[in-house]
């Protein structure tokens, strides 16, 4: 009995010695399935990172595609350019001829104007002695006697008869006459001699000189004052004359004044 015993107390350990074995394998059965469950999250991670290293290949190899279709397309548009440039150049070199050729023109031009300069200069010379000895002749004229020189002022006047016209005047109408300053505009009671005529619409006043000066503006200015004054009829107003000083006819002008001659001289 008490062999049997011994049996069985070697058995209880034995089976207890086997729990343990049991219960250390256990233990390290869990290890190992927590480090199966890790290696295959692992796996399953570097899976999921191979996938999406091959999708950004792709989209690489995909990025290197365009820009290999690109690189081949701004090559093209370089040969373009490049054949554009030397269009470019071909029409640059055709310019600068054709620059050349006017540079050429412009100093011929510049050697003929220089010649006509030339010829104006002298012919200018020419005139200011033709107009010094006009001068020195309406010197000799304005002696005659008011008789000779109310006929040269019709002389004068008939002979731009045609320009007048132009201006809806009939020359054949003017007449001479005297006009007094009742109202003293000028001077009162002054005798004014005047060269006009009237319509139902105007006064045609006149001023008739062969040389006008500053003495023909003063005239035309009391002319004008005077009868504005003792008309109610818009006036028209006209200085007749060979000749005529630019600066006279500038400020005719800014009066209102029609001025018709032959020549403007300085």
């Amino acid at each position: 009995m008490q062999e049997l015993q011994k049996v069985v107390n070697e058995h209880s350990k034995a089976i207890q010695d086997l729990q343990k074995a049991v219960n250390e394998h256990s233990e390290a059965i869990r290890g190992l399935q927590k480090a199966v469950d890790e290696h295959t999250k692992a796996i399953q991670d570097l899976q999921k990172a191979v996938i999406e290293h091959s999708k950004a290949i792709q989209d690489l190899q995909k990025a290197v595609n365009e820009n290999s279709k690109a690189v081949q397309e701004l090559q093209k548009v370089v040969n373009e350019h490049s054949r554009a440039i030397q269009e470019l150049q071909k029409a640059v070199d055709e310019h600068t001829k054709a620059i050349q050729d006017l540079q050429k023109a412009v100093n011929e031009h510049s050697e003929a104007i220089r010649g006509l300069q030339n010829a104006v200069n002298e012919h200018s010379k020419v005139i200011q002695e033709l107009v010094y000895e006009q001068r020195k002749l309406s010197v000799e004229i304005g002696s005659f006697t008011n008789r000779a020189g109310r006929n040269m002022e019709k002389t004068i006047l008939m002979l731009y008869k045609k320009a007048l016209e132009l201006h809806g005047v009939n020359a054949d109408k003017v007449i001479h006459g005297n006009i007094i300053d009742t109202l003293g505009v000028i001077e009162k009671d002054r005798v004014f001699e005047v060269d006009f005529y009237e319509t139902n619409d105007y006064i045609y006043v006149f001023e008739i000189k062969n040389f006008a000066d500053e003495g023909a503006y003063e005239q035309m200015l009391n002319r004008k004052k005077l009868f504005s004054a003792l008309y109610n009829k818009p006036l028209k107003l006209f200085l007749v004359a060979n000749y005529v000083r630019k600066d006279i006819r500038e400020l005719l002008e800014k009066e209102g004044v029609i001025v018709i001659s032959s020549v403007d001289f300085e």
